[in-house]
């Protein structure tokens, strides 16, 4: 059995490889279409003089997707500590290019918004508000506790009522009254 599967697994392995290899080649990246793309920088592309004039990005979904990049092109990004630095291209072409690198040497995720098929802002995706997460969750609990102990109420008022009406049955049973009959009982 083993002498079978050893084989089928190497020949899937190297059938796999060639996609593999495709699918991560910057040539097979796609254009950007107008609208926002998120994901993480893998590929930047600089000319000649080592200005930037783009980069390919992996989206969440394995697509790459290649950003063309112009003197208007804005910039929003945050460095390891948390320092944002907005500019465009235009303005300082060399600090957009280091910026760039070190997204891509963090893996940072960004968010890119594309007009006429070149990038018109560059931003570092935005972290959710934790302090306002905390509120909602807080709210949440507060309303599942509430109806949890209004629920509670509702069962224990129908059980009070379905205890006095067996009382009432039991004395129209035996004849008694339901008062005897709920100090008998």
């Amino acid at each position: 059995m083993r002498k079978r599967i050893i084989p089928l697994l190497i020949a899937i392995v190297l059938l796999a490889i060639p996609g593999v290899a495709l699918a991560q080649s910057p040539d097979a990246a796609s254009k950007a279409s107008d609208g926002n793309t998120s994901g993480v920088i893998t590929v930047i592309r600089v000319d000649q003089d080592t200005n930037l004039v783009g980069f390919v990005l992996s989206t969440k979904d394995g697509e790459l997707v290649e950003i063309a990049v112009g003197d208007a092109t804005s910039f929003g990004l945050e460095n390891a500590a948390g320092d944002r630095w907005v500019a465009e291209l235009g303005g300082d072409p060399s600090e957009a290019l280091l910026r760039i690198r070190d997204q891509r040497e963090r893996f940072s995720p960004v968010t890119v918004t594309v007009v006429d098929g070149v990038a018109s802002a560059v931003v570092s995706r935005e972290q959710g508000d934790l302090e306002q997460n905390l509120g909602f969750l807080f709210a949440i609990y507060l309303v599942t506790w509430a109806g949890f102990f209004v629920y509670i109420f509702i069962v224990s008022r129908r059980q009070h009522d379905l205890a006095r009406e067996i009382q009432v049955l039991k004395g129209q049973v035996f004849g008694v009254d339901a008062s005897e009959a709920s100090q008998a009982g």
